[in-house]
């Protein structure tokens, strides 16, 4: 149980990790090496393919953009998503059957092995592997192929790219698409060029279990074949074939190789099927670059969306500005107009201020007068000065005792006739004979 377990962490891990399974929702553009060169294919988002062929890897490359800016495949700001699937001269392989399960074990196994074989650093190789099969009886068991690509190798390759700052988003392995190809529970062989070059590969359950380039000229191919597959049988793997798979520019050798394999031929697509399991060779530096220019481009979106808020902001304030200085010339306008009239009205409030004390009764001298006498409490209570203007009056008397001067301050603010004079009065003062002087205003 604990070794089924073990098995399933593998698998998982390596899924999670290892593999990064591509889900295209939208559209691509991969750059994939040809019998004579590269080709540029590109994707739309409905699935719809074209492709345009090239000598060389720049141009390919240069293809791949004419293409997708004719498909219009790419938005603004966002890069269109760039696959390299990789020749197979630019990878060392080993097939390693290795006595683990757990996936950090055979990692660290793995660039142990490759540390011993490679000719240059570790540190400058982007090392994988792809799991054949896994046992857990009667003792753990994985059989695996590793692969590990040159940085200085892959950084030449790459060198259109990394100069525009467009970084690959993933580096495959050319010959895993076409592994692909082969029914899953079978073992067959493929035959292909790869930049004038050929390649011999063996696909387990649509794996690729073994690959080799072949320094051999097409002439001369059906003499090396049984050299190759006793290498292949040497490394491990299966030396019997249900199918095999030719490339198209190879077809005069169909029934040569038909007859001396024993098996059916068929004709190797090599627009390529995505594998199942594709595996990103892509180098650490430039997955950190990758994700440096995403987080870039994040936070100039974020600083283009606060501009346009900010600049949204600014022309509605603009235009509430506008509205209002419009309304404020339009009072102006109307108070302009209506001026004549404001002063017409001023002038006849001024006339009848002025003609009051003569037409209004409550005006008069003697009704104020008459009404400061009956305001008297007390014969002994006196007005001994009275004067009136045209806003006011003054009333000042003498009463025997400061509550009767005043109770005559409150007795005048009750007469009906002043209700429209606001009377005010001070504190009586207490004069030397103990009488109580008051001074009354009306306003």
């Amino acid at each position: 149980m604990w070794v089924a377990w073990k098995v399933a962490q593998a698998n998982s891990f390596v899924e999670r990790e290892l593999i990064h399974p591509v889900q295209r929702t939208g559209p691509a553009l991969t750059v994939a090496p040809v019998a004579c060169g590269w080709r540029a294919v590109a994707v739309t988002a409905r699935g719809e393919m074209s492709h345009q062929e090239a000598p060389s890897f720049d141009g390919a490359v240069e293809a791949g953009w004419a293409l997708a800016e004719e498909l219009r495949l790419s938005k603004i700001g966002e890069p269109i998503p760039l696959t390299v699937a990789l020749a197979a001269r630019y990878g060392v392989y080993e097939r390693l059957t290795l006595p683990a399960i757990d996936p950090e074990e055979l990692a660290g196994m793995v660039r142990l092995q490759f540390e011993k074989s490679l000719p240059y650093p570790l540190e400058e190789t982007s090392c994988g592997f792809q799991i054949l099969s896994q046992t857990g009886h009667p003792a753990p068991q994985t059989t695996l192929l590793a692969f590990g690509m040159h940085h200085p190798a892959l950084a030449a390759l790459c060198a259109p790219l990394l100069e525009r700052q467009r970084e690959p988003q993933r580096l495959t392995l050319w010959a895993m698409h076409l592994a692909a190809q082969a029914p899953a529970g079978e073992v067959a062989c493929g035959l292909w060029r790869e930049e004038e070059r050929l390649v011999f590969g063996i696909f387990e359950n649509a794996r690729l279990g073994f690959i080799e380039v072949l320094n051999v000229p097409e002439s001369e191919l059906l003499a090396a074949l049984p050299r190759i597959l006793m290498s292949a049988e040497m490394a491990g793997a299966p030396p019997a074939f249900q199918s095999v798979y030719l490339d198209r520019s190879l077809s005069a050798l169909s029934p040569s190789l038909g007859s001396l394999l024993g098996t059916p031929v068929h004709e190797l697509e090599l627009q390529g099927a995505e594998p199942r399991e594709p595996i990103d060779l892509t180098p650490e530096p430039w997955r950190a670059e990758q994700l440096r220019r995403s987080r870039m481009r994040q936070w100039r979106s974020r600083l283009i969306g606060v501009g346009a808020v900010y600049a949204a902001l600014l022309v509605l304030g603009l235009l509430w500005i506008g509205l209002q200085s419009a309304r404020l010339n339009a009072l102006c306008k109307q108070a302009v107009a209506m001026q004549p009239q404001v002063d017409g009205i001023l002038d006849e409030q001024t006339r009848w201020r002025n003609l009051s004390p003569a037409i209004e009764r409550e005006r008069y001298a003697l009704e104020i007068l008459f009404a400061a006498f009956q305001s008297l409490p007390s014969p002994e209570t006196r007005i001994t000065q009275f004067d009136l203007a045209r806003e006011q009056f003054m009333v000042e008397g003498e009463a025997p005792n400061a509550q009767a001067a005043i109770a005559v301050a409150e007795k005048l603010k009750a007469q009906p006739a002043l209700g429209g004079y606001r009377i005010e009065s001070g504190q009586p003062v207490i004069l030397p004979n103990e009488h109580a002087q008051f001074r009354i205003f009306g306003k």
